[in-house]
């Protein structure tokens, strides 16, 4: 782990010269809510930030340049998000579920023994978490905490974490923390899943990954060498990543330069 770049070091990096420069294909992807939106007490009012949706939605939708979404929400929601922008594609589910435009999500199969361990811990939690604050994801279950005080988050974190981590131990689930809440999902299946898939899929181009939450640490450690790890956060915490912007100024910066170098405009670097 290190304490990132900022972005004067970014717009300097060789190999993002080249990506807007037109000299190798580039892929951006994004993670959602912290990154792209504000978080919310409600989830279902964290829209993107003001200019988001509008320079995302001057991407090519395929071919170099174009931008997919990796998060740990459901597919569809980020769609209905980002409407009118379309990615190319979208990993919900922290990779489980993959949402391509105009077709059915599919997400991977999960074997009975972990859906039986899902609803128990649904169960275990319901009896201690206010109404709302479960949310379940058909392939994980996740517990909000956000928008309660202190103490109630603290009695949560304590109460239920130690629940999941008893339920975690016996039947190979895994239980990740995350800005806002405590996640329980099957193991491998995180943000990394979607980076090597991309990976794989798209050999030729560098892959450039924006997120700002403890689960992008997957993605970012899944990138390859002449890829490109950017951690969006307005105070800097150690992480993989090699870089560090800050929401909404500069990630709105970087994605108009990014937008820009796509059409054809000259590519500068910003110091």
């Amino acid at each position: 782990m290190n304490d990132p770049a900022g972005i004067a070091a970014l717009f300097a990096d060789p190999f993002l010269d080249a990506i807007l420069a037109g000299r190798r294909e580039g892929i951006l992807l994004l993670d959602y809510d912290g990154t792209l939106a504000p978080f919310r007490d409600r989830r279902d009012q964290a829209v993107p930030y003001p200019g988001v949706v509008e320079t995302l939605g001057r991407l090519p939708a395929h071919g170099p340049g174009r931008f997919a979404v990796v998060s740990g929400r459901m597919g569809a929601e980020v769609a209905d998000f980002l409407h009118p922008a379309r990615p190319s594609e979208i990993w919900g589910c922290h990779g489980a579920e993959r949402l391509s435009p105009g077709g059915a999500p599919r997400i991977q199969a999960m074997p009975w023994q972990w859906e039986e361990a899902l609803r128990r811990a649904f169960d275990l939690a319901a009896e201690a978490a206010p109404a709302g604050a479960l949310e379940w994801k058909t392939v994980s279950l996740a517990l909000h905490w956000r928008g309660m005080d202190t103490a109630e988050q603290q009695r949560l974190a304590r109460h239920v974490g130690s629940l999941w981590a008893e339920l975690a131990r016996r039947t190979g689930l895994v239980p990740h923390a995350f800005d806002g809440g405590l996640e329980l999902r099957p193991p491998g299946w995180d943000k990394g899943l979607a980076v090597r898939a991309m990976r794989r899929e798209n050999p030729g181009a560098a892959l450039v990954y924006l997120g700002d939450d403890l689960t992008d640490e997957d993605a970012f450690q899944a990138l390859g060498p002449s890829d490109i790890g950017v951690l969006v956060r307005e105070r800097p915490r150690l992480t993989l990543a090699r870089y560090r912007i800050t929401p909404p100024g500069e990630l709105l910066g970087f994605l108009r330069v990014w937008a820009d170098s796509m059409r054809g405009a000259p590519h500068e670097p910003r110091r």
